[in-house]
């Protein structure tokens, strides 16, 4: 045994194998690569383990007590385990399970079933679990987890690779009888013979063990399958505290829950450990059942588990949160439900509820928070931050709802980001008790594309999903639609305002979730004032934050000298610069510690220490300046006078620490020059295996020669001190941010080689790219290829083959030499070898990435005809290509490459496809491949002036999508003026063109308030009409009505002027005027009546302005309309007058001012209720007071009721009182004194 085995600790164990029944946890030993040496167990864990490893995994095996099964004994097992095995990432339940035949789908002995969720279960269904209900009737309730996305991953891999390749099941058992010849016979098929399915009506006859007695004329014929290797399925599995062996019972429940197989064991494990459950077939869950087919069941769904795990990478199970641990995304989930429905918490989600997938929350946003923040967090020292945690302004943040925002400024590498992994980790700690999610995210220079706002609050509304999704509270239907529009299968790609309002509506579902956003100075400015605008619409003391609240770091200064404090009123602020020195020291001293460790620097003890005191008196706060100058000493210093002159010269900042640095690369190889540009330009960043090839070749090499490759120590060396090599990851980054924004600020022409800007260097990236591709190795050429002679049988001798008769000699004739082949000259496609993609590392990147860093090639460019090859000779290259085609067709790629350029602003790319006109005509309006709607749409929308200004040559203007828009629509919606202007000037544009649902641009253009683009629309209206434009713009809602509701004055004055009319809009059920008074808006109401709107004009529910005015209880509008009103009293069609719904909404001096003018304080609405008989109803003392003081009349009946005896039945003494008071009589009382 090796020495690494003995050394393996409990943590090392990252995956349990759970089996059920001895013969299961035997199939799981025999798939054992390696068999490690056991290990002590924890007091609280009486279970017992097997230890091995299987590929590249260290596995855990353990195994139900003998004779002990079902739901709870497997929680008790997995609960145990935890104690002992603490890194457990995910658990296999792997065993034998009776199967569900049908005619859909034909499961049969010795086939494997393996979970898979679905839209409404987690994989495995607890189908004995729930009550009994109205009528006697079963309801299960509760949903088990899921298994986690490492395993869903590598499950949709085997499914691909198995359609283009036979299973390694029969490999694996091969292996296994190889390393133990005991496991052979438990391991063979047992024979078609043996697989009987009798009809699930027919009993097993209880007279034997066998079937022998059991009527063969009740046997299921089927057909005989061509071998007998295991059919895998995948789909959902029932597990209860019950065997089922009965065969109508069996088909009951496959058809209530669509299972295909049934266990005992697997529910209790789902919420306690994620794990995935691979069952083999031993029998058909019925009366028949027998113990033939059990190990050979077992051994295959073991021989799956391995190949499951054959291709799932190491590091993707490390990179998964621990089993249980408080490292998982959220820890509301360690609540039970019912506790949380206790404390006023969340609400449970049943089936009924809405719900999403995981594969739809995974598309949300391809930013992982919580791999950056577990890469972030390694960094950390141990001690440090401590001072922020405990600083009381950060306390009253974290505890309490009086501050909404917070805000950590420091110099550049003053340890802002540690602290904001300390403080996510706070967050993540304190949630657990509070039932809310820590949303955060880390603003990365490395990730050019996340610096934008619309990314950011991708990653916002993923982590919002998921916390959602996991604690079980449902999503409302529409919020449902919107987030698969956006998302789904057929994505509308959203803009930051879609994304907003959708932020909006979700938010509201989590309260009191806190917020993190670090580094926010690496957005540029436009970028920066967005994302502060957004925090400040949401987390300012004014808005409707549900107790959020979000924090802010970044330096003093953001891009544009903005300063945050000043831009966000009420902010609270916490500086680096006057507490971070203490954290500084234990710094250096950790770090000197570490370091000595792998050289001494000096064994003089008192140049140490000054080494230490200068290192931090000259730190000026900023760990990063310390990291670089300790960095230095250690690489170039020998002796202690070098020592001493280095502390001598130390450089006064960064800047002049960066230049001496630059000055060392200058002086080494080309590669450094390489290694800069891509760790500067990458589109993500590179692992140094990538890196390492990446750097191995020249923009002349036409063929791959591995032997260039240099070793890691030289790549990750080369640019030292300013460029790293990630230990959690192994990607090549900067050492911090400000090493790129020192080498952007024109810093980097000083260096030979560098590029001279960000178009230059994505050029060239591009171009190496494009290099790589066209290498021989791959089956991509961009030579001409040259024809080959290739034999193909001849048509001749197929026939003679076939017909042998001698009436067919005639027709069989071959001429001499062409008896067996017939030799055709065909061009030479494809590549010299065919290529193994795992073989050359930086092929992924080159493939997914060339075309976005040639966003600004031309035709020029000596590159241009390699760009142009790669693009459009899709036979050769169709592997190398970022968009997705529809189909296999020239066109269909041709779409794919358009809708990839329009999508991605990509005008080299989408000239090309311009240039196959007769084509691109064919296909230019259909919906594009993964987006739902057209490129104009889709251009328009995203405001692609130049996109959509070539797309007009092509497209037609007035096409509605699927959801009834035509690109008008969408760019006067997004506000886009300049688009809207673009396509007015379209030839054939309608400016009044109607979506499906009646809007028209103009109505769109009146709800947002655009004045520049409503008066454009108006414009052009005129302009083609000759006439009154307002006239075009009628719909179900118009542009007038939408003004009026949504408060525009300027577009409202805008309309009337154009033509608008008054008095025969009923928009929204409602006059202008009536939606004007019910928002309030005092000044359209005034503008309204000047323009003459008739101040009684009637709504559809028989109301007026003044009704309106009435209820919202507004004095001003009130009074204004009673200057103009006709019909004091007027009714709506209830009877009710504005008296009356001042009255009930309590509004006493509107009352005043309606009565002053003469109105009815006694008028009864349809339903005979008073003003007075309403307030009693309604237990209002107050109105109740004010009504009888304005001498309400107390005789008056409702409903043939006394109003004393009304108000006796209600039971509200002091209102009783009052009536007394006020001289209030009962029935017999009124009769006794109308008959005296």
């Amino acid at each position: 045994m090796s020495s690494s085995v003995s050394r393996l600790k409990h943590q090392d164990y990252t995956i349990a194998w759970i089996c059920a029944l001895p013969l299961e946890s035997a199939a799981a030993e025999a798939m054992l690569d390696e068999r490690h040496p056991p290990l002590p167990t924890s007091p609280n864990d009486e279970n017992t383990y097997v230890l091995g490893r299987i590929c590249a995994h260290n596995v855990i095996i353990l195994c139900l007590p003998s004779g002990v099964y079902g739901t709870t004994a497997a929680t008790n097992l997995a609960s145990q385990m935890k104690f002992t095995f603490t890194a457990i990432r995910f658990g296999l339940m792997v065993g034998i399970g009776g199967g569900v035949p049908s005619k859909e789908i034909d499961i049969r002995l010795g086939d494997i079933v393996v979970s898979k969720p679905t839209r409404e279960f987690g994989g495995v269904i607890q189908y004995d679990y729930g009550k009994t209900v109205q009528h006697g009737q079963f309801e299960r309730s509760g949903m088990l987890n899921k298994p986690p996305p490492v395993i869903l991953t590598a499950i949709s891999r085997l499914q691909a690779a198995h359609r283009l390749e036979s299973s390694k099941i029969p490999a694996f058992i091969s292996e296994a009888v190889s390393r133990n010849p005991h496991f052979a016979p438990i391991s063979t098929y047992p024979g078609e013979i043996f697989d009987i399915l009798f009809e699930s009506e027919y009993d097993h006859i209880e007279s034997g063990i066998t079937c022998d007695d059991c009527e063969l004329n009740r046997v299921v014929k089927r057909i005989t399958r061509d071998d007998h290797d295991p059919v895998i399925h995948y789909g959902l599995i029932a597990s209860g505290n019950q065997v089922i062996k009965h065969g109508q019972t069996r088909d009951r429940l496959a058809r209530e829950l669509g299972i295909l197989c049934f266990e005992m064991e697997a529910a209790g494990l789902m919420d306690v450990i994620p794990c995935l459950v691979i069952r083999g077939i031993c029998d058909y869950a019925d009366s028949h059942k027998n113990k033939r087919w059990q190990d050979y069941a077992a051994a295959i769904a073991a021989a799956y588990a391995k190949e499951l795990l054959s291709v799932i990478h190491e590091n993707r199970v490390a990179d998964e949160p621990k089993a249980g641990s408080s490292s998982q995304l959220y820890h509301c989930q360690d609540l039970s439900v019912s506790e949380q429905m206790r404390s006023g918490g969340l609400t449970v989600r049943d089936k009924g509820d809405g719900h999403i997938d995981d594969w739809l929350i995974e598309r949300i946003s391809k930013y992982d928070h919580n791999r950056v923040h577990r890469r972030l967090l390694h960094k950390r020292l141990l001690g440090t931050t401590e001072w922020f945690l405990a600083h009381p302004d950060f306390k009253e943040w974290l505890t309490g709802n009086t501050i909404p925002t917070l805000w950590c400024s420091g110099k550049i590498g003053s340890g802002k980001t540690i602290i904001a992994t300390s403080v996510v980790e706070e967050l993540i700690y304190r949630s657990s008790k509070l039932r809310a999610p820590s949303i955060f995210f880390y603003c990365e220079t490395e990730h050019p594309r996340s610096l934008q706002p619309s990314y950011i609050l991708s990653s916002f509304i993923k982590q919002l999903c998921r916390f959602l999704h996991d604690a079980y509270v449902p999503f409302p239907r529409d919020l449902i639609r919107e987030i698969h529009m956006f998302f789904g299968r057929e994505p509308h790609t959203p803009d930051f305002q879609d994304l907003e309002d959708l932020f909006g509506d979700l938010y509201r579902y989590a309260p009191n979730t806190a917020y993190v956003i670090d580094g926010i100075d690496a957005l540029d400015q436009g970028n920066c004032s967005n994302l502060l605008k957004f925090i400040l619409r949401h987390f300012s003391c004014s808005s409707d934050r549900q107790g959020s609240k979000c924090i802010l770091l970044s330096r003093e200064q953001v891009p544009g000298f903005m300063d945050i404090s000043t831009f966000i009123p009420g902010i609270r602020h916490i500086s680096t610069s006057s507490h971070v020195m203490r954290d500084i020291q234990m710094y250096i001293e950790t770090t000197i510690a570490d370091k000595t460790l792998s050289r001494k620097l000096t064994t003089n003890s008192s140049l140490l220490h000054e080494i230490k005191e200068t290192l931090l008196q000259e730190s000026s706060g900023m760990f990063l300046w310390v990291y670089l100058q300790l960095e230095i000493l250690w690489d170039t210093c020998f002796t202690d006078a070098q020592i001493r002159l280095s502390l001598g010269q130390l450089p006064k900042d960064l800047e002049e620490t960066y230049r001496r640095c630059a000055q060392r690369i200058v002086m080494l190889d080309n590669i450094a020059v390489k290694v800069l540009k891509w760790v500067s330009f990458a589109t993500r960043p590179l692992h140094i295996e990538e890196l390492r090839e990446a750097v191995a070749f020249t923009p002349l090499d036409t063929e791959w020669d591995a032997e260039k490759i240099p070793q890691q120590e030289i790549v990750a060396g080369c640019c030292a001190n300013l460029v790293v090599v990630d230990p959690i990851d192994g990607c090549v980054r900067f050492a911090h941010s400000s090493v790129k924004q020192y080498l952007e600020s024109n810093h980097g022409s000083h260096i030979e080689g560098y590029p001279v800007n960000a178009d230059q260097g994505d050029l060239e990236c591009g171009e190496y790219c494009l290099v790589y591709l066209s290498f021989s190795d791959f089956s991509l050429q961009v030579t001409r290829a040259e024809e080959v002679t290739v034999a193909f049988p001849n048509p001749a001798a197929l026939i003679k083959g076939v017909f042998r008769s001698s009436l067919m000699a005639p027709f069989r004739r071959i001429p001499r030499g062409q008896e067996g082949f017939v030799p055709v000259r065909v061009p030479n496609t494809r590549a010299k070898r065919t290529s193994d993609r795992t073989s050359y590392k930086f092929l992924n990147y080159a493939a997914s990435g060339w075309a976005l860093h040639m966003k600004n090639i031309d035709t020029a460019s000596p590159s241009w005809e390699r760009f142009e090859h790669v693009a459009t000779n899709f036979s050769d290259s169709w592997n190398f290509h970022p968009w997705v085609s529809g189909g296999r067709s020239a066109q269909s790629r041709l779409h794919a490459l358009f809708g990839w350029a329009v999508k991605e602003h990509h005008e080299p790319l989408l000239s090309i496809a311009l240039r196959s006109k007769k084509d691109l005509l064919a296909i230019c309006d259909l919906p594009l491949v993964d987006e739902g709607f057209p490129a104009l749409h889709l251009a328009s929308k995203l405001g692609h002036y130049a996109i959509v200004q070539h797309l007009l040559r092509f497209c037609k203007v007035n096409v509605l999508d699927v959801e009834g828009y035509a690109p008008l629509h969408y760019a006067v919606a997004k506000r886009r003026l300049d688009v809207v202007q673009l396509i007015l000037r379209a030839n054939g544009c309608k400016v009044g063109i109607k979506s499906r649902t009646g809007d028209t641009p103009l109505f769109l253009a009146a709800i947002n308030g655009d004045e520049d683009i409503a008066l454009a629309l108006l414009m052009d209206g005129t302009r083609t009409k000759n006439g009154n434009a307002f006239k075009y713009y009628v719909s179900l809602f118009s542009p007038l009505a939408a003004a009026c509701k949504y408060g525009h004055p300027t577009i409202v004055q805008m309309l009337l002027e154009h033509g608008a009319l008054l008095g025969q809009d009923y928009s929204f059920g409602r006059t202008p005027l009536s939606l004007a008074t019910t928002a309030g808006h005092t000044d359209i109401v005034e503008l309204l009546l000047k323009w003459g709107s008739p101040p009684d004009g009637n709504n559809r529910d028989g109301s007026t302005p003044l009704t309106e005015a009435a209820r919202i209880g507004d004095e001003n509008l009130v009074q204004m309309l009673l200057e103009r009103t006709k019909n004091l009293d007027c009714e709506d069609h209830d009877g009710r007058t504005p008296f009356f719904w001042a009255s009930k909404e309590g509004h006493v001096e509107v009352m005043k001012l309606l009565l002053a003018k003469g109105a009815d304080y006694g008028r009864a609405d349809q339903f005979g209720d008073t003003p007075l008989f309403h307030a009693v109803r309604r237990n209002d003392v107050e109105m109740v007071r004010v009504l009888l003081e304005m001498g309400a009349d107390l005789k008056t009946r409702a409903h043939g009721t006394n109003l004393l005896d009304f108000a006796r039945q209600v039971g509200e003494t002091e209102i009783i009182e009052l009536l007394l008071k006020h001289g209030a009589t009962d029935s017999t009382e009124a009769q006794l004194g109308e008959e005296t």
